[in-house]
């Protein structure tokens, strides 16, 4: 058996083995462990969880719930002790083929990873975490965040950012970046943010396959046909694109930083929704911020600033990095969004309306087209400099 066939096998039976494990979580009940949906989380156990004396909240409330690849929940609690009379909670999806993807993939783990690693002192504006709780056996997360409901400003992908807005967002990030740049943590507490299995990486390779193979969806009109054969190289050289980026200097990337993952207080951004969290070159989020919330005809006039920004940012930090080296990344990085843009678009309505999801592939074959950046993306895989 080939390497090829044998991770495909092992992504098949990780699949498989994830399908069974939600299926007997969602029917076997637990009186003691992490609640699976917003409405089982009672007062004595959310305060047990905050460290609260028996007794302290009174009562909780469900006032608004919706569920994507994550449950989401805010509450109303009642109680005299120091705590929000709100707070927002993610627990596992509703729906059960959503609910393995969080598992294969261990989005929910890698969340809770995140905000652990961010701490009670974040490097940026992120919501207050309360309660991080993970069930290894039944792969179940939960976390119990600061309400922004009331105070933060939230967008969606088809808005966008202007150019203030968008130099807070590159300040923020090479903030964060620096705050982890090359540490030790991925070889320790972060391991699992930095590490996939065999299995993981050839179910991500299918996926795009699936996807990008053929791209007939209800987008395939805004991408040029040479554009839908170069995207290819996401799936047939993935091994060598994914050692190339391995290459470049790690630290905790933010991974999906779209106008929708973010909010704004003021001018000041912060960052939601971290489950795709994982150690990579911080120049990835750089672009894939760029390419998904700045107009494009905007994005054209002020992108090689952001980078220089960026990399300024960087050097007061203590960070040395070269400019055209970072220019250059930053042409290749732009096909992220466009594998992450394209792939929502091929999944239909299940993943996002139509409407943003045609604004974000728009964006992408903006970006990519520029830029020919799978064209610098291959150069790099090949091991040649750009």
């Amino acid at each position: 058996m080939t390497s090829r066939s044998l991770a495909t096998t092992l992504g098949i039976g990780m699949v498989a083995k994830e399908a069974i494990r939600v299926g007997l979580d969602r029917t076997i009940p637990t009186r003691t462990g992490i609640p699976l949906r917003a409405d089982q989380v009672t007062e004595q156990w959310l305060g047990d969880a905050l460290g609260l004396t028996p007794g302290a909240i009174e009562s909780i409330h469900v006032v608004q719930q919706d569920s994507g690849t994550a449950a989401r929940a805010r509450i109303a609690v009642q109680s005299d002790a120091d705590i929000p009379d709100h707070l927002f909670l993610k627990l596992a999806p509703h729906n059960y083929l959503q609910h393995v993807l969080m598992n294969v993939f261990a989005l929910g783990t890698h969340e809770c990873l995140a905000y652990q690693a961010l701490g009670s002192n974040p490097p940026v504006r992120i919501p207050r975490c309360y309660v991080v709780r993970v069930d290894r056996t039944r792969r179940r997360t939960f976390l119990a965040l600061e309400d922004l409901s009331e105070t933060a400003e939230f967008r969606t992908v088809i808005d966008s950012v202007t150019r203030t807005e968008a130099n807070a967002v590159v300040d923020a990030l090479a903030d964060l970046h620096a705050a982890f740049w090359r540490t030790d943590r991925f070889a320790h507490d972060l391991a699992p943010l930095a590490v996939r299995s065999a299995a993981e990486i050839r179910i991500g390779d299918m996926i795009r396959r699936r996807f990008l193979g053929e791209i007939t969806g209800h987008t395939a009109d805004l991408i040029p046909e040479p554009t839908k054969r170069q995207c290819r190289m996401l799936f047939e050289h993935s091994t060598a694109i994914d050692a190339f980026w391995d290459s470049q200097p790690q630290t905790l990337v933010h991974g999906d930083p779209h106008l929708g993952n973010l909010f704004f207080e003021g001018a000041a951004p912060g960052f939601l929704d971290w489950q795709v969290a994982k150690a990579g070159a911080g120049i990835r989020d750089v672009a894939y911020f760029a390419s998904a919330s700045v107009e494009p005809d905007l994005l054209r006039t002020i992108e090689r600033d952001l980078v220089e920004r960026y990399a300024r940012r960087l050097d007061t930090a203590g960070i040395a990095v070269d400019g055209d080296d970072l220019w250059s990344l930053y042409r290749a990085a732009i096909t992220e969004f466009f594998l992450a843009a394209v792939c929502t678009a091929e999944a239909g309505a299940r993943m996002q309306p139509l409407d943003v999801s045609r604004v974000g592939v728009e964006r992408a074959v903006a970006g990519v087209l520029a830029h020919d950046s799978f064209t610098v993306l291959a150069a790099f895989a090949d091991g040649k400099r750009v």
